[in-house]
């Protein structure tokens, strides 16, 4: 079956019962596995319980299919359902796996993240069409649901934000769930905060302290390197990018996001908008602390940034191909980018 985008959290939070096995794909990688984590305590409360849950490598299952149905048949120990989870299935997936999708085995719950995959893949037409599968979209959050999002997730931390700290920490996040998540853990713990102590107020001096200086701080110098053109600082900003362990993919997709709110906002500006106006008009907003960047960089031709994001979009298949050495394309992507910026 298909769940549609709108329907998905209502979906993963209440599955129906003859849904056997979950198909998790799309661009939001921090999705999925939160996605996958919930369907997966549904059924094993206690993540460490080796009799109940099969955690399985994508690439591994990809080479050797027969592991998923091996795990998917297999009773567990003591009685009760097993949940068998594949992290990452990348690149071509194996025709054994997507068999598995077309007629489910076993009475295990089968969680397969594809963050790679979209609705044309063939895992995804295979559990668009099974009964006992289900094909569950994550994609980024759009600038409302983001900040709803972040609200949502202040609450769970025992956070009650004061003016400006809701859209300060939804303009930081970027529309990744599993740094935003990161970013208010952060922050609670910054305050003192948790769900056991009740909703502690914090501020936005206080967001902002934590926050601000933090991986998404360090991906926007990144950002700003690269598009600018200084090659010299992206070699020595990466490295501190990859210390706060943000991975490849998902620094592809920030630079590909940026390249296509650079798009819009030259639109608008040449439009007739003033900067600060056509700022506020790209999705998501650009902050008014990067706004002098933005109005720098988007002096590259619309033909120079259409080529930039082709050229990034690229660099994050290639990562998503379990062969290919994803540090070794993000760094080459970048160095291509900022070339291309240098010479505008």
């Amino acid at each position: 079956m298909e769940v549609k985008p709108g329907g998905a959290k209502g979906f993963i939070a209440r599955p129906p019962s003859d849904i056997r096995v979950f198909v998790l794909f799309g661009p939001d990688e921090g999705l999925v596995r939160e996605r996958a984590d919930t369907l997966e305590r549904q059924v094993v409360p206690d993540p460490k319980d080796p009799f109940r849950l099969a955690d399985l490598d994508g690439a591994s299952v990809n080479a050797d299919a027969a592991q998923l149905y091996d795990e998917a048949t297999a009773l567990a120990f003591g009685g009760g359902q097993r949940a068998v989870r594949v992290r990452r299935l990348a690149g071509r997936i194996a025709d054994g796996v997507i068999d598995m999708v077309r007629n489910p085995v076993g009475e295990a719950r089968i969680i397969l993240e594809a963050p790679g995959a979209n609705k044309g893949s063939a895992i995804v037409t295979a559990a668009i069409g099974c009964t006992a599968a289900a094909a569950v979209p994550c994609y980024h959050d759009e600038s409302r649901t983001l900040r709803d999002l972040v609200a949502e997730i202040m609450a769970e931390a025992g956070l009650r934000p004061g003016p400006g700290v809701v859209d300060f920490v939804a303009d930081r996040a970027g529309g990744d769930r599993a740094l935003t998540r990161l970013e208010i853990e952060k922050l609670a713990l910054f305050v003192g905060a948790g769900p056991e102590r009740g909703q502690k107020p914090v501020d936005l001096e206080q967001a902002q302290a934590v926050v601000g200086d933090t991986a998404l701080l360090t991906l926007d110098s990144l950002v700003d390197a690269v598009f600018e053109g200084r090659v010299a600082d992206v070699e020595r900003i990466l490295q501190r990018v990859r210390h706060e362990g943000i991975a490849s993919g998902t620094i592809l997709r920030a630079m590909a996001a940026h390249a296509a709110r650079l798009m819009r906002f030259r639109s608008l500006v040449q439009g007739g908008l003033d900067p600060a106006t056509a700022a506020k008009r790209v999705k998501p907003p650009i902050h008014f602390s990067r706004r002098r960047n933005a109005e720098r960089q988007a002096r590259m031709s619309s033909n120079a940034l259409s080529g930039i994001v082709s050229r990034l979009a690229e660099g994050e298949r290639l990562t998503r191909l379990s062969a290919a050495p994803d540090e070794s394309v993000c760094d080459r992507a970048l160095t291509g980018v900022a070339a291309t910026a240098r010479r505008r």
